[in-house]
């Protein structure tokens, strides 16, 4: 019986390890491989033409609410990614004078984002949002073609 229980507590100690390490992002970074990166910066940015731009993003958890960005204003939230799952995904839906329907985007999808960037910056058009890269380019994505927020 103490064989197995020590078992259990030696299982139990290595496991708090891992988890400990992930949540502080010991022993790796986002930057170099599997671990996504201690905390992630969003930042919006208005490009549309002289139009204020809606916004509500949120996540299965966390509703940021709806926020009005002026032309070439941003506004932006910062999230710690789930480090055990890696299944972080927050979702938007964007708005403007004129648009005939509501547009939805992943905002952070972590499949697609979690070696993209720790910051990610996104300059939304109304051909669709663009995230700008490293190296100062845009790397542009349809608008998601239907999605409830």
């Amino acid at each position: 019986m103490s064989i197995s229980l020590s078992k259990v507590v030696v299982s139990m100690s290595m496991l708090l390890a891992i988890i400990f390490s992930l949540n502080f992002n010991v022993g790796g970074s986002g930057e170099d491989g599997w671990l996504p990166p201690a905390t992630v910066v969003v930042s919006i940015y208005n490009r549309l033409n002289n139009k204020q731009l809606g916004v509500h993003c949120k996540d299965k958890h966390t509703d940021f609410g709806f926020q009005r960005v002026s032309v070439g204003h941003m506004w932006g939230f910062t999230f710690y990614p789930n480090p055990l799952w890696f299944t972080s995904l927050y979702f938007c839906s964007f708005t403007w004078y004129g648009a005939p329907v509501v547009h939805y985007f992943d905002i952070y999808d972590h499949k697609r984002d979690k070696n993209a960037c720790a910051t990610c910056v996104w300059d939304i058009f109304e051909t669709g949002p663009c995230r700008v890269t490293d190296n100062a380019s845009l790397q542009c994505y349809a608008w998601n073609k239907n999605h409830g927020v």
